[in-house]
């Protein structure tokens, strides 16, 4: 099995976690008089069965991660993943920042006139640079999870 493929069964079993837990809450309760259709200790048993998969594919994709490098070879794909999600959160930043000078709280002539203090087409042009980064980087980590074996 590809890493790609593991990230994507892990991403279906975090759904089928969340959609039992619904049920398990959702069925916890119910009006007098009336059946469950399943009982919810068969809900929690395969919880429990589908969270065990789910743990042991977390592992041995985190081992991967930490042992295979992208395919140019210059950082552990672990690394590239941490750079991602730094990447990510500085253009957050970035974008929240340009988007909190968009508000002006001048409701008339006599009140206090708020000005910016960034340049916002010099936080734009950097907020792009990262964009960029974080394409590429992403990019790279997507070729590497289809060619690394799990």
């Amino acid at each position: 099995m590809k890493l790609a493929e593991a990230l994507l069964l892990r991403r279906d079993f975090e759904s089928k976690l969340s959609a039992l837990k619904q049920e398990i809450q959702a069925n916890s309760l119910i009006q007098e008089g009336d059946s469950l259709d399943t009982e919810i200790e068969e809900l929690i048993q395969d919880y429990e069965k589908i969270n065990k998969e789910f743990s042991e594919l977390v592992v041995k994709i985190n081992k991967r991660n930490a042992s295979s490098y992208l395919q140019n070879g210059q950082k552990l794909i672990i690394e590239a993943l941490e750079e991602r999600e730094s990447l990510r959160r500085i253009h957050s930043l970035l974008s929240n920042t340009i988007e909190s000078t968009n508000d002006y709280r001048r409701l008339g002539r006599n009140e206090i006139r708020m000005i910016r203090t960034i340049d916002t087409k010099e936080l734009s042009k950097k907020m792009n640079d990262v964009s960029k980064k974080l394409r590429e980087l992403d990019g790279q980590i997507q070729q590497t999870n289809w060619l690394v074996e799990l």
